[in-house]
């Protein structure tokens, strides 16, 4: 579930990239019809896999992304929620959730009986259980394999008085997997649905912000293998519970087991010691397309703000492959487009163009930015990130482009190099342009 754009005063660095400072900058704001402006030039000394979307084998294949105990695994990174708890009793919870209708914000949360059919019974099986309240996991048979390791310095949030709350987020990207009739998780094939554990990275001033990057950057001068790994897992260490700090923001699904697709959004409830489902980021329950005129208001009034709670339920579903959200009452299209790219199923429909699983076997075509992976396939990634620009065709014939990835790394070249204080102290308004214009997002 990906979250785009705030706002789309998005600057253009019209100078050179250099390794140590911008030549040149100047103020552009982004043609009102497109998604980003692309037209910059890359920093060359950001190793886009090393350091921003790290998917190679030598990394999720290694012994921390698996088993009970490692520090990458899912076992792991639930454990951390709730030290002081059984992690199999944190992961049941977390399962339950699906199994019986809700509600959320006052919204309708139906049940997915095909969680229970085809992650949880099968786990259940390869355990030796037979009902699921005596049922001990163990996590060493966990069903999810890890896709990603993602460095989101985009995501940083500058408020709009010139706070600074973090330094975006880390993320680590797993897919279910089939454990139906097969011998080892090694030889499982991958389920449509992504597990994504986000955390936020600490940061209250422009000095923590850099040293974060620094971190991350780091890594891009080490090759993969041993030492980059040791790397990478001092890094995680610092948010995931491992050392007594745990940044959790939100647990996320993007789950296609049963019609429609659905994204859900779960937070940990600290005094409960579980994950409980929340109203989704910023996606407004469907059936408000039925009853327009206070969401379509509401996003005219407040053009690139946040979507009002009381709108926003505990699902965000994707029914079909060509889902956009329609017009409404909505002023205009750019203004539909720029609302659209806030939703979690905006993002992640045709609104962005193809997906990653569009380029894998036709049994996992659905509307993810990564894709699941067999043991020995890297993920694969959707034209969305990997865009020099990607373009798509809205359905007033503009054309939205899309660079993810690259916004990414301008992003991070921006967190490491400081631009001067204005003249009236405050920071220069161009400093961490991305991360003053974008929202959350996922993948």
């Amino acid at each position: 579930m990906m979250r785009p754009v705030q706002n789309h005063r998005t600057t253009a660095l019209a100078g050179i990239f250099t390794a140590g400072a911008i030549l040149a900058a100047s103020l552009a704001i982004s043609a009102p019809a497109r998604a980003e402006d692309c037209g910059f030039k890359t920093p060359p000394d950001i190793v886009l896999n090393k350091e921003l979307m790290i998917t190679d084998l030598s990394v999720v294949n290694d012994a921390r992304a698996s088993g009970p105990n490692g520090a990458w695994s899912f076992a792991h990174l639930m454990a951390t929620l709730t030290p002081n708890r059984d992690t199999g009793d944190t992961v049941k919870d977390w399962l339950r959730t699906w199994n019986t209708p809700s509600h959320i914000n006052g919204f309708p949360l139906d049940a997915r009986p095909a969680i229970s059919e085809t992650i949880v019974r099968p786990w259940m099986a390869r355990d030796g259980a037979t009902a699921f309240e005596s049922w001990r996991p163990n996590l060493a048979n966990a069903p999810f394999r890890l896709l990603a390791i993602v460095y989101r310095p985009d995501l940083g949030i500058v408020t709009r008085d010139n706070v600074i709350a973090n330094a975006g987020e880390a993320r680590l990207v797993f897919t279910a997997l089939d454990l139906k009739g097969r011998g080892d998780l090694d030889t499982a094939p991958p389920l449509p649905f992504t597990l994504i554990f986000e955390y936020a990275l600490p940061a209250s001033s422009r000095e923590q912000v850099k040293a974060w990057a620094e971190r991350w950057h780091a890594l891009g001068r080490l090759p993969f293998g041993v030492s980059y790994n040791e790397a990478l897992q001092a890094i995680i260490g610092t948010f995931d519970g491992s050392t007594g700090t745990n940044t959790l923001a939100r647990l996320r699904t993007n789950e296609g087991l049963g019609f429609p697709w659905q994204l859900r959004e779960f937070h940990l409830d600290t005094q409960e010691q579980r994950l409980i489902a929340v109203p989704v980021s910023n996606t407004p329950h469907l059936s408000q397309i039925d009853q327009p005129d206070a969401l379509s208001a509401a996003i005219n009034s407040d053009r690139g703000g946040d979507i009002p709670l009381r709108f926003i339920g505990g699902n965000a579903d994707m029914p079909s492959r060509d889902f956009r959200w329609p017009q409404m009452a909505i002023t205009n299209n750019v203004l539909r487009h720029n609302f659209a790219m806030l939703t979690c199923n905006g993002c992640h429909t045709a609104e962005t163009g193809r997906k990653a699983d569009e380029a894998d076997v036709a049994s996992h075509a659905g509307f993810r930015h990564i894709s699941g992976r067999l043991h020995d396939a890297e993920a694969t990634l959707s034209d969305f990130l990997t865009g020099n620009p990607a373009v798509v065709t809205d359905p007033t014939g503009k054309l939205q482009t899309f660079c993810d990835l690259k916004m990414r790394q301008r992003a991070m070249f921006e967190a490491l190099n400081p631009l001067p204080a204005s003249t009236t102290s405050a920071p220069h308004p161009d400093d961490l342009s991305v991360a003053r214009s974008r929202k959350d997002r996922t993948d």
